[in-house]
């Protein structure tokens, strides 16, 4: 039973790798993974019981459906390999157990995934099933927010917190209200003209899912989660107090839990910021910081990110040479991830850079 136990993990560890930290669904399958954590701990503790196995056979279905939902089929046949059970459900819609047999999983598109979801959607309406029918909806923002449809998504995710709020669910209605708030960060980057606004929104819906997931006692990593992405609003609206306390807090759970790739995020978030109050010391330690856990993580977009934010804190600080050095890798990276907008950036802060240089050179001082 323990090696059994030990395949749980090991699949769920490869989708949450999978989903990567920055997917929309990846602080839901963290939830996910505290749960069924719980379950395997209770099991090894006092026995596997029936009610048990029920549980944790409904938890992994869920993350097998997370993983179709997202696209990502391998991951899912992966995890859906070590469940030693096939899953059926009674006329109610309850998991019953059947005989042990490997559940195979097929793949599927964008437009695919999209099309099944909203049967799936109208399945469950026309069925009642208020909460499959918030899931599903949860399903569909993230979907149409990783295709860059954001006031889909938005309408998606409201529709998911008002079916959560009434039928009491407070953890689906605050994970829900975190993805509406991280969706109105990034209509704030793409409609410039209603920034204020959106950010205004994302940070009222993200201190109700903080203030939330704490008065549950969620897991310390989504309750951490919630407070990355509301530091980063605050930062976002210059409102640096509040942004610090946030991620310091975030920082240090991160660092606990040993969560590198969030905590790489906000060494990153930290760094900027500190470069915004032209505190520049904390901001060369924390960029730094960031960007050696970035190399650990092989990390290309977060190297290029980091490095960026490092070549303008050494321009701005008269420090050309190390500002030029620092970029060239920043645009090397951008340019391996054919991320073409932050090229040119890139190459107008190497061209303010190089004259800063051939400057100082000139005045027989050393860059």
């Amino acid at each position: 039973m323990s090696n059994s136990f030990t395949d749980h993990e090991t699949g769920l560890n490869r989708l949450l790798t999978r989903l990567g930290r920055d997917h929309p669904r990846y602080t839901e399958a963290l939830v996910l993974q505290q749960r069924l954590l719980e379950n395997l701990g209770r099991a090894r503790l006092y026995g596997d019981t029936e009610t048990s196995r029920a549980e944790r056979a409904q938890i992994l279905d869920t993350l097998k459906h997370l993983a179709l939902e997202v696209g990502d089929s391998s991951g899912a046949s992966f995890l859906t390999k070590f469940v030693r059970v096939n899953f059926i459900r009674d006329a109610d819609g309850r998991i019953a157990f059947a005989y042990p047999k490997p559940v195979i999983i097929g793949g599927s598109r964008d437009d695919a995934r999209l099309e099944n979801l909203r049967q799936r959607l109208q399945t469950a309406r026309k069925a009642g099933k208020r909460a499959e029918e918030g899931a599903v909806l949860g399903g569909l923002g993230s979907a149409c927010e990783v295709r860059g449809d954001y006031h889909q998504a938005v309408e998606h995710y409201k529709q998911a917190v008002a079916i959560a709020r009434e039928l009491s669910d407070r953890l689906s209605e605050a994970i829900h209200l975190q993805h509406l708030g991280r969706v109105f960060m990034l209509l704030a980057d793409v409609e410039p003209d209603r920034r204020q606004s959106y950010l205004s929104r994302a940070i009222d819906v993200l201190r109700r899912a903080m203030e939330a997931l704490d008065a549950l006692g969620a897991a310390s990593l989504l309750r951490a989660r919630s407070r990355y992405h509301l530091g980063r609003c605050y930062r976002k609206l210059g409102r640096w107090r509040e942004a610090i306390t946030l991620l310091k807090q975030a920082h240090e759970t991160f660092s606990r839990h040993k969560a590198r790739p969030e905590l790489a995020n906000t060494l990153l978030e930290l760094g900027q910021l500190y470069h915004q109050r032209q505190d520049f010391e904390s901001a060369y330690i924390y960029l730094k910081d960031a960007l050696r856990l970035f190399r650990r993580l092989k990390d290309t977009d977060g190297i290029a990110v980091t490095q960026e934010a490092l070549g303008s804190l050494a321009l701005q600080t008269a420090r050309p040479t190390e500002a030029v050095a620092s970029l060239q890798e920043a645009r090397q990276g951008y340019v391996a991830l054919r991320r073409n907008e932050r090229v040119r950036a890139v190459d107008d802060l190497l061209r303010i850079a190089r004259q800063a240089r051939q400057s100082m050179r000139g005045r027989g001082v050393t860059p």
